[in-house]
């Protein structure tokens, strides 16, 4: 009953949920239970990270012990993954010819477990459109009760920084990045029809980016923000409800800002500052995480440190070199971005290796865009990974592991929304 209230012709909540139902029950048994141990991904999620880290690691193993028995691999044959295989063998090369191979290679080893994990919902849980669009609403009760859970908190122990129920600065990337295909799916159809189903889908979307903005991150409040607005444009956008739901989104931010000083301060002045382009003096620890990983990378430009040897050799350099670049280094556990770990810890081998597999993940899901272009939640699936990997951004650690479950859950499935994969099957057995 409730589903209609945000159903439209192009993606019917309300009947793929019957239809996905009766096509689960005719699965075999074994992928029946595995089909429902997915859809509880999001709630698993609001427990902890090692819940969270074993569900996508078990779903990942169990996928790679099924394409063994079964001998199907063709699906591996496609770019994304063989450049994410590349550069998961380049990283392990560097970790073993590093200063500290046991850390960098157990690292670089098990980061394996996100692609896999990517490719088991591509090509074995979310082949089906109706079922995929079950796990949309599986995200989108798991983010209704993470904005509960965030309310609780303001109510009882309101701060800046908003931890629960983790007991740590990330629920915003739960908001942000975990949920980011339901937001952009709801936002794109919020501004495309005048209807119950835009209003309420409107409504929801603007409650998610309120309590992602009172988590106090602003990296991901801006990714939540920045990829709503761009979902909104790319699938049949009505450009007077478009504008009327940024100002409305503008006015929100506003009384919060006006509301809470805190925020207003953290959003504003302390985030200007810390721009790390814009400002690369030595007082700015995030220019000079970007600094330290960039001096490594042009200590061993071609084969880098190995896996996460930023976090141990930063505090060896000497500042004083390169003598070019400004400012002074940060040495925390990573360098904060994507791009510049890269370089730092497999070289430039391994940042062209990684550039090709964040390109091919966004065309990827680009092409579910052009074989799906009337369905909103193929036609924005690639505003999760171009949003993911944008360069000039802060990011968590690439080979870390709170961010990438965030992140890769995400990105698999946005990228299960292209099946076009399946012609590569008749190439392989030729």
């Amino acid at each position: 009953m409730i589903l209609k209230y945000i159903s439209i012709p192009e993606l019917n909540f309300s009947s793929s949920w019957k239809i996905g139902l009766e096509k689960i029950q005719k699965l075999s048994k074994f992928d029946k239970c595995m089909t429902f141990f997915w859809f509880l991904g999001p709630f698993i999620y609001l427990i902890e990270r090692s819940p969270a880290d074993i569900w996508l690691t078990l779903i990942g193993l169990i996928f790679l012990v099924r394409c063994i028995i079964k001998r199907d691999w063709y699906w591996a044959s496609q770019l994304w993954f063989k450049s994410a295989l590349c550069l998961w063998g380049f990283g392990l090369f560097s970790a073993l010819s590093g200063p500290d191979p046991i850390f960098s290679f157990t690292q670089g080893f098990v980061w394996i477990r996100f692609p896999l994990y990517a490719a088991a919902a591509q090509v074995w849980l979310a082949k089906d459109r109706d079922i995929r669009i079950i796990m949309l609403l599986s995200i989108m009760l798991g983010m209704i009760i993470m904005c509960m859970i965030l309310f609780a908190e303001i109510i009882i122990d309101n701060k800046t920084r908003l931890t629960w129920p983790y007991g740590d600065t990330v629920p915003g990337g739960y908001l942000a990045k975990f949920s980011l295909p339901l937001f952009c799916t709801l936002i794109a159809i919020a501004v495309s029809k005048k209807s119950k189903a835009g209003f309420f889908s409107g409504f929801i979307g603007l409650l998610s980016i309120v309590f992602s903005g009172l988590t106090g991150e602003r990296g991901n409040f801006l990714i939540r923000a920045c990829g709503g607005m761009l979902a909104g444009l790319v699938w049949k956008p009505k450009i007077l409800i478009y504008s009327f739901l940024v100002i409305i989104e503008v006015i929100a931010v506003l009384i919060i800002a006006l509301a809470r000083p805190d925020l207003s301060n953290r959003f504003g002045k302390q985030f200007v500052e810390h721009i790390p382009l814009v400002n690369t003096s030595d007082t700015n620890p995030y220019w000079g995480a970007w600094r330290g990983g960039i001096q490594q990378g042009f200590i061993t430009p071609i084969k880098g440190i190995g896996p996460s040897g930023t976090r141990k050799t930063c505090i060896n350099l000497n500042t004083d070199l390169p003598t070019w670049l400004p400012g002074k280094n940060y040495c925390g556990n990573h360098p904060h971005n994507f791009y510049v770990q890269l370089f730092a810890e497999t070289g430039i081998i391994g940042l062209i290796i990684g550039c090709i597999m964040f390109g091919s993940i966004i065309f990827t899901c680009y092409r579910a865009r052009e074989k799906a272009i009337n369905c909103p939640m193929s036609a924005t699936a690639f505003v999760v990974p171009f949003a993911m990997f944008f360069p000039l951004q802060q990011f968590g650690s690439f080979y870390g592991q709170w961010g990438n479950l965030f992140t890769w859950f995400a990105i698999a499935f946005a990228i299960s929304q292209f099946q076009d994969w399946e012609k590569t099957k008749s190439n392989f057995e030729k």
